[in-house]
């Protein structure tokens, strides 16, 4: 979810340059993220809200190297839905993905995840399924899966591409973005319009400055989700991603921030 938020992510997700194909309506392509963006270490919780059930929630963890973490756990007691999943990226300075893996199935006892390696020579995608003694653990056990050829090594994964449109908001432009979810090569395409508005949270007593923008995506992530989705972000410098919704295989799920702990940041009003 992630995969957005791809989020959002959105979490959840983001430029294509040159001859890979980028459409930025006449805006300069490339545009560095704010100074503020990662500046800080920041640490946001998310709940996942499927029409009015509480799913789970998803912690994101990102740090002034780049680097960054998620745990995406599902409540207990939700029928169909058992999700506990890790994820870790290292993104580059303008929030593209350089390397990540993630953790997202146990099965008899052992967790199952993947691992990427970005052979940038090459322009390609090594992809390894792997196994652990538990979600944080090294993998004691790599199988070559995949390897993907691309146009460009421009791209977000899961977890990055929460943090990449977050550099873009304040533009107007529409972007598309190669992503790589579950293995496969896919497109997210967000549309940037840099309309202001304000929403309510539950966690705030006020409403809160957004930016609003929306989009759509060719992959399929988390809990099923594909199609279009519509994201909201802080409408200040750190572009902090407040509420997602995605669509999924029947009807739509609401990604909301409930916590955060970055210093110095509240939500604007």
């Amino acid at each position: 979810m992630i995969r957005l938020l791809h989020l959002l992510a959105a979490g959840l997700s983001m430029l294509l340059l040159g001859s890979a194909g980028m459409r930025t309506g006449g805006v300069m392509q490339g545009s560095p993220p704010t100074g503020t963006l990662l500046a800080e270490q920041e640490e946001f919780v998310y709940e996942v809200t499927w029409t009015i059930i509480p799913l789970g929630t998803i912690r994101l963890l990102a740090r002034p190297d780049y680097s960054a973490d998620a745990w995406i756990d599902s409540y207990e007691g939700i029928p169909y839905v058992s999700l506990h999943s890790r994820y870790h990226t290292q993104m580059d300075t303008l929030c593209y993905s350089r390397g990540s893996w993630s953790t997202d199935k146990q099965v008899d006892g052992l967790w199952e995840g993947l691992f990427y390696h970005y052979d940038t020579a090459h322009r390609r995608v090594i992809v390894e399924e792997t196994k652990h003694n538990d979600a944080e653990g090294p993998a004691f056990e790599r199988n070559l899966t995949d390897t993907l050829t691309v146009d460009t090594m421009q791209f977000v994964d899961g977890l990055s591409i929460a943090y990449l449109p977050r550099t873009l908001v304040h533009t107007r432009r529409t972007v598309d973005i190669p992503t790589i979810l579950h293995g496969k090569m896919g497109t997210t395409t967000f549309l940037l319009p840099g309309e202001k508005t304000s929403i309510e949270l539950d966690a705030v007593d006020a409403p809160v400055k957004a930016v609003e923008i929306e989009g759509s995506t060719s992959v399929v992530g988390i809990f099923g989700m594909s199609g279009n989705f519509t994201g909201w972000f802080s409408d200040d410098a750190c572009a902090v991603p407040l509420r997602g919704t995605l669509k999924v295989l029947l009807g739509s799920v609401t990604i909301e921030l409930v916590r955060w702990n970055r210093k110095g940041w509240a939500p604007p009003q």
